[in-house]
């Protein structure tokens, strides 16, 4: 099946057996159903008063994902978590999206709330007691006096001995709050004769009630001869607890499940019947049985999955992952590493797109939440490693969740260090038992952590000597004038232009994405920039931004001077990358007036400006009309071989075939046509010159599927024919 949507459940950790049973409930459903289940854990399910550092709040960090990712539904385990501090965030978190929630033990604001069953299954293992033992008196050990789920409980166990003729009141319940101080006591105090001896003692929780068995048999009290026990939530312990505790299981799985039925409800309309888990009780010695319930097959493998150590492997993660020198090092040393998560099927490693800092400020660091965009730094799968190295939507979570799969369960932990959020982990798998979220996982973390942390520490090293090289006045690799450069030759530049009657204007641009299949352009764009403007001044002033002084007569020239150089530039970068997606180019022009040098420095601030308004806006998808034709026009030039259909080229644009005529017209002094025709002329007459090919494939590399079209038209737009411009110019 493949997967139709994505459904994000948020727990504190995957740790224990109970754990394990609530995510398997809610994948095992949401596979069902063809959801992928994304699981958001801060991997520890923190105290406050305990233990808490920035640490700890780096690996809950990832719940922020929430409110950022593209899911069709939110599954908020809230009754899981233990630090009140920690569920008011959360909450905010999933109230500041739209996205349907079901907030499970708990309320948030503007979402729907479900609770488990308690109260059913402890009223049936109360009347179990009653009916096929007999019992008339019967304690409770109940948990957290208030608590949701002890309460319920509390009503089962009330609730089924009423309907038995059995009086219960205060003196009979004894809150435990789930731990083991006052079963013991309770234990001792039966034993001791201060309280009355009852015939049974049922407890709220496993954990209660193994306490009260062992506090029993160390005063001489035997169970179940002289009390029976039993317990409720089907702890790995109550296998091995002697005797074998009877206990109902199965309601963590059961939840899992039912919420995912629910949450697919609010999602489409409809709610499915789920009909893959329920509650059962599990028999054991402690209530006086004589028969004991088989265990899953399942079950004892997680049962012994849970008790062993994983094998250690000797594995220098720490080596591995610092002292790397780029991106695609620390990328090949990750997936080295990687073979411990055996079990996985997915292991991306994803970093915010700002991870390597602010150069110019390196205290100044992401510490909370995640950008927009991430960065693909591995993307590692069975026998073979996806693409990486480029930047993704934070909303698509991962972009292998875009393209046709089977629904896969997702976990995403947070990856941070020193206080700084870097990224994040995805691991996907088929199976929930492989899910092993333990020291080896968070040392392997760790250690990917601090390899990201030190690569940015050269980054800013190599970044700080590019700085000291700005007092040069050229790039030492390529020979481009920098900002320095460039403005001590400004002046005189403009100067010459008007000695030879001609007006200056001052062009600046730049590009995005920066790279093309993890090659960076600078130094590809610095060359062909250098080629082309021979006659005139240029230089790289900022990063990736690039200023041209240009000459002109009239106005429209100027433009067409603009962007028939970035035409320019995207052809050079064809012939040295073939048929690839070329960055976006960003431009700004204005005019020059003055060489004055104050006004050229206000000129190229000002513009500087200008222009990174424009690649904020083309990069966020807000480009108007008049940009979309500079770029429709540099594609025309660039490419004038395509058949270019006019139809499709304004509705691609979103306007009228004759609006886009009309602007080209006003814009550009000519007409479309007439652009593509003359950029069809020029090719020709290069290929003429420097080539032996035939008129007819020069006709066709042109864009014509006519010979004769192009040689008629060759000698209108020439005056000679394309043989005797051959001849001539060869």
């Amino acid at each position: 099946m493949t997967a139709k949507g994505r459904i994000g459940l948020i727990v504190p950790e995957i740790n224990s057996m109970l754990d394990y049973d609530f995510v398997d409930g809610a994948y095992t459903q949401a596979k069902m159903l063809g959801y992928d289940l994304i699981v958001y854990t801060g991997v520890f399910n923190s105290m406050r008063g305990i233990q808490y550092d920035a640490y700890i709040a780096g690996l809950e960090n990832v719940y922020t994902l929430v409110c950022m990712n593209e899911l069709d539904g939110i599954i908020y385990a809230y009754e899981r978590y233990h630090t009140q501090e920690v569920i008011d965030k959360i909450s905010d978190y999933v109230s500041q999206t739209d996205t349907p929630c079901l907030v499970l033990g708990g309320e948030v604001p503007k979402t729907q709330s479900m609770e488990a069953d308690e109260y059913g299954s402890m009223y049936r293992i109360t009347r179990h007691m009653t009916d096929e033992h007999g019992c008339r008196k019967l304690y409770c050990l109940a948990g957290v006096p208030g608590h949701r789920s002890s309460e319920e409980r509390l009503r089962g166990f009330r609730d089924a001995c009423a309907d038995c003729g059995i009086y219960i009141d205060d003196e009979d319940i004894f809150y435990g709050w789930f731990w083991k101080d006052v079963p013991a006591k309770l234990g001792q105090d039966i034993a001791n004769g201060k309280i009355r001896r009852p015939d049974a003692v049922v407890c709220c929780n496993d954990v209660m009630a193994i306490s009260l068995i062992d506090s029993l048999t160390a005063n001489c009290i035997k169970v179940p001869e002289d009390v029976k026990v039993t317990g409720f939530d089907g702890e790995v312990d109550s296998l091995f607890c002697k005797p074998s505790l009877t206990t109902m299981t199965g309601r963590d799985k059961e939840f899992g499940a039912d919420a995912v039925c629910r949450i697919c409800g609010m999602i489409n309309g409809s709610t499915p019947k789920q009909q893959l888990f329920s509650q059962r009780m599990r028999f054991g010695r402690s209530c006086g049985c004589s028969k004991e319930s088989e265990i899953d097959p399942q079950l004892f493998d997680m049962i012994l999955r849970s008790r062993e150590k994983r094998q250690f492997i000797a594995t220098d993660y720490i080596y591995h992952t610092s002292g790397t020198t780029n991106e695609q090092e620390l990328s090949e040393r990750i997936n080295e590493v990687g073979h411990i998560f055996s079990n996985v099927e997915w292991l991306d490693v994803c970093l915010c797109s700002d991870w390597k800092g602010d150069m110019d400020n390196p205290d100044d660091f992401r510490q909370y939440g995640y950008p927009d965009e991430m960065y693909m730094l591995l993307s590692k799968r069975k026998g073979h490693n996806d693409k990486a190295f480029y930047n993704f939507r934070t909303a698509d979570i991962l972009p292998a969740l875009n393209l046709p799969h089977e629904p896969h369960l997702i976990v995403l932990t947070s990856l941070h260090c020193s206080g700084q959020i870097f990224g994040y982990l995805a691991m996907a798998y088929t199976e929930t038992r492989s899910i092993a979220l333990d020291e080896h996982f968070v040392s392997w973390c760790d250690a990917l952590a601090n390899g990201v942390k030190s690569l940015q520490k050269k980054l800013f090293e190599q970044y700080y000597r590019s700085q000291l090289e700005k007092l040069s006045e050229t790039d030492p690799v390529t020979g481009i004038f920098n900002k320095r450069g460039f403005m001590i030759r400004a002046a005189e530049t403009i100067n010459n232009f008007k000695n030879e009657q001609k007006k200056s204007c001052l062009l600046l641009m730049t590009y995005y994405p920066e790279k093309i299949n993890s090659i960076d352009l600078k130094a590809a764009v610095d060359t062909i920039l250098m080629s082309l403007c021979f006659d005139t001044l240029c230089g790289r002033v900022n990063d990736n931004t690039y200023a041209v002084i240009l000459p002109y007569y009239e106005n429209n020239e100027m433009v067409n001077n603009s962007e028939n150089l970035i035409a320019g530039i995207e052809a050079g970068l064809r012939e040295r990358f073939g048929d690839v997606r070329l960055p976006e180019f960003v431009t700004d022009i204005t005019a020059m007036d003055s060489s004055e040098n104050a006004d050229i420095e206000k000129n190229v601030y000002e513009t500087m400006q200008s222009l990174s308004d424009k690649k904020n806006a083309a990069e966020s998808n807000y480009i108007d009309y008049k940009e979309q034709i500079y770029r429709l026009r540099r594609t025309l030039i660039s490419q004038p071989q395509k058949d270019w259909d006019i139809d499709s080229v304004s509705h691609s644009i979103g306007i009228s075939r004759s609006h886009l005529q009309r602007l080209y017209k006003q814009i550009f002094g000519v007409t479309i046509k007439d652009d593509v025709i003359s950029a069809r002329i020029k090719r020709a007459m290069q290929l003429l010159s420097n080539t032996d090919m035939r008129l007819q494939e020069i006709a066709e590399q042109c864009g014509y599927n006519n010979e004769s079209h192009f040689m008629r038209q060759f000698k209108v737009k020439c005056g000679m024919t394309a043989v005797q411009y051959r001849k001539q110019y060869k």
